[in-house]
C-alpha cells in the first residue's frame, strides 16, 4: 500500500514525496541464517549449565553468571532462559534468552530515575519477539530516588555515567554466544529518561556498540550551557512550586492553569483536541491568570504566579501541566513525588554525568552505520522538551546539514506527551524499537511515524509496548509524527481522531 505525503526538503519548502504509508506493529524480519534459533543439543540443558560460568577474562568486562534457570512459556512470552550475573566489580544484570525462537539479535535496555534496580519490561516485550536482551542496575543496588550510593563514590558514579552500559553490551553479547554458539547478527539499544541518556552516552562514547539506538525522552542537559545539568533546573520548578515542602498550587488550581494555557493555544494544529502541538510558540503567561482583587479558585495570587513563572523560566512548557499532578503537586493536594529533591543535602554529587549526554560528535557513529531516533514529549513535566531540539539542531551545524544530519539521526517531538503517560495525553505510544529495525535492516528511514492513545494505559511506556496492550480496539486516537522539525496539522475534514487527516506542516518560525 502506498501513501502520499508531504515533508519539509532541506531548503524548508514543501516537496512531494511517494511514501509507504503509516504501519504499526512488531517488524517482520527476514529469515535467519542457519544455526541461529536454538542452542545446539537440548536447550533447557544448555540454559541450566551456564549457571557459575565464569566470563572473567572477557576484556573490559570480566563477570559471572549467578543463576540461569529455565522460564516457562505464558501467554505474553515463549519458554526462556532468565540467568543473573555480576559484572566486576558491582554491576548486577539480567539476561533473556530465548531457547528456540532466537531470532539471531541482540538488545539491550536502560533503567530510569537513579536505576538501583533492574527493569523487566523492556527485555520481556522483545524477548517476546525472539530478542536475546540484556539490562543492568548500572552498578548499585539502591531505590528509583535514591542518592546515597553516590556519596564520596567515584567508581560509582562512572558507572552510572557511563562505563556500566558500555561493559553491560560487551558481557550480554558474550552470553549471548557463549548460549547460542554464534554472535548476533544485529545489536540494539532502547531505553528511556535516564535509559535515553544512556542511550546517547553510547552513540557519543562507544559508537562501535550497536547497530541502532532508541533514546527516549533523555535526561540530558541544554547543550552549550556553561553547566550542562539537567538536575539543577529541576529543582528549582520544585522548590518554586514547594516552598515550604507542601504544594503553593491545589490540583484544581493546576488544572486551572492547564486549562488556560490549553484553551489559548489548542488551536496552533488546527484541531481543538486538548493538545498543544509546538508548546514553545504559545503566549500563555500564568500572569493572565493574576487576581484583580481578593483570591477566587479562578484566579492565582501574586506568589503564585511567580512560582508558575519560575517553573517556566526553568524549561516547563505550557500544557505539561497535567504532568505536575503527582510530580511536583500531590494528589491529595500534598507533596509531590519529586519533592524528595529538596531533602537531599548533596544536591546532585554525580551531576557531572549528565555533561556527557551533550556532545554532538556522532560523526564516528554515523561512519559506523549507526541509527539513532530520540524522542521526546514537548509536555514532558521531567526532562525538560527544549534540550533534545537544542542538541539537535547542534549536530546538524557540526554534521553539515539536515540531510547529512537525518541520514542517520532523526529526533521526534511528540505533542502532549508527559514522562508519564497521562489520561487525556497526547498519543504516546510509537512502537520506536520497530522503526529502528527497518531503518537498520532494510534502510527504511523513519520518515513518519504512527503514534496512538491508548484507552487503556500500558502497565510500561517506552520505546516498545506489550502487544496486548496496541490492539485496535484500545486505540483512542492516532497521529502522524515526522522528523523535527517537521510539524503536523488537521486538514479540517474527517475523522480528527484518524491519523490519515493529518499532514505535516513547517514550523513555527
Amino acid at each position: 500500500m502506498i501513501g502520499v505525503r508531504h515533508l519539509l526538503g532541506s531548503a524548508g519548502a514543501l516537496a512531494l514525496v511517494v511514501q509507504p504509508a503509516l504501519a504499526a506493529g512488531p517488524f517482520s524480519p527476514r529469515p535467519m541464517p542457519p544455526g541461529t534459533g536454538a542452542p545446539a543439543g537440548d536447550p533447557a540443558a544448555a540454559c541450566t549449565a551456564l549457571k557459575g560460568a565464569d566470563f572473567s577474562t572477557v576484556k573490559d568486562a570480566p563477570s559471572l553468571v549467578v543463576s540461569a534457570a529455565v522460564r516457562p512459556a505464558d501467554k505474553d512470552m515463549p519458554a526462556t532462559c532468565l540467568i543473573n550475573g555480576q559484572i566486576a566489580p558491582t554491576i548486577g544484570y539480567r539476561m533473556w534468552l530465548p531457547l528456540t525462537t532466537w531470532n539471531g539479535k541482540f538488545a539491550q535496555t536502560g533503567c530510569g530515575g537513579r536505576c538501583g534496580d533492574i527493569l523487566d519490561d523492556g527485555c520481556q516485550i522483545v524477548a517476546a519477539r525472539g530478542y536475546a536482551c540484556i539490562a543492568a542496575d548500572l552498578g548499585h543496588k539502591g531505590t528509583f530516588y535514591d542518592d546515597l550510593w553516590a556519596i564520596d563514590n567515584v567508581p560509582g558514579e562512572i558507572d552510572f555515567g557511563f562505563r556500566a552500559t558500555h561493559v553491560t553490551n560487551i558481557t550480554g553479547k558474550a552470553v549471548t554466544e557463549a548460549f547460542y554458539g554464534t554472535k548476533p547478527r544485529f545489536s540494539y539499544y532502547f531505553g528511556a529518561s535516564t535509559g535515553g541518556r544512556q542511550g546517547l552516552i553510547e552513540a557519543q562514547r562507544f559508537p562501535e556498540d550497536f547497530d541502532g539506538i532508541v533514546a527516549g525522552e533523555p535526561a540530558m542537559g541544554t547543550p552549550g550551557a556553561p553547566h550542562a545539568e539537567v538536575g539543577p533546573a529541576l529543582r528549582d520548578s520544585v522548590a518554586a512550586l514547594n516552598p515550604d515542602g507542601r504544594s503553593i498550587l491545589s490540583v484544581a488550581e493546576v488544572m486551572l492553569v492547564h486549562d488556560s494555557a490549553v484553551r489559548q493555544c489548542d488551536m496552533d494544529d488546527n484541531a481543538k483536541d486538548g493538545i498543544i502541538s509546538d508548546p514553545r510558540h504559545c503566549g500563555f503567561k500564568p500572569a493572565q491568570l493574576l487576581c484583580a482583587g481578593d483570591k477566587t479558585p479562578q484566579c492565582l495570587s501574586a506568589p503564585q504566579v511567580a512560582a508558575l513563572d519560575r517553573v517556566y523560566r526553568n524549561g516547563a512548557m505550557p500544557g505539561s501541566e497535567k504532568g505536575w499532578v503527582g510530580a511536583y503537586v500531590g494528589a491529595d493536594g500534598g507533596a509531590g513525588r519529586y519533592v524528595w529533591h529538596l531533602k537531599n543535602p548533596y544536591k546532585y554529587p554525580y551531576a557531572w554525568v549528565f555533561n556527557d549526554a551533550t556532545n554532538p560528535d556522532l560523526r564516528a557513529f554515523k561512519a559506523k552505520g549507526g541509527k539513532l531516533i530520540v524522542y521526546q514529549g514537548w509536555a514532558d513535566e521531567a526532562t525538560y522538551p527544549g534540550n533534545p531540539p537544542a542538541y539537535y539542531e547542534t549536530v546538524e551545524r557540526l554534521m553539515g546539514g539536515r540531510a547529512n544530519t537525518q541520514d542517520f539521526f532523526r529526533l521526534f517531538m511528540i505533542p502532549g506527551e508527559n514522562h508519564i503517560p497521562q489520561v487525556g495525553g497526547g498519543a504516546e505510544t510509537v512502537d520506536y524499537f520497530s522503526y529502528l529495525e527497518r531503518w537498520v535492516e532494510r534502510g527504511e528511514a523513519p520518515d513518519i511515524l504512527l503514534a496512538q492513545k491508548m484507552k487503556t494505559l500500558a502497565r510500561f511506556a517506552g520505546p516498545v509496548t506489550y502487544a496486548s496492550y496496541m490492539m485496535p480496539e484500545n486505540v483512542a486516537f492516532s497521529r502522524p509524527v515526522y522528523p523535527y522539525p517537521v510539524q503536523v496539522r488537521y486538514t479540517g475534514h474527517g475523522d480528527v481522531n484518524d491519523a490519515a487527516n493529518w499532514r505535516p506542516a513547517p514550523a513555527p518560525r
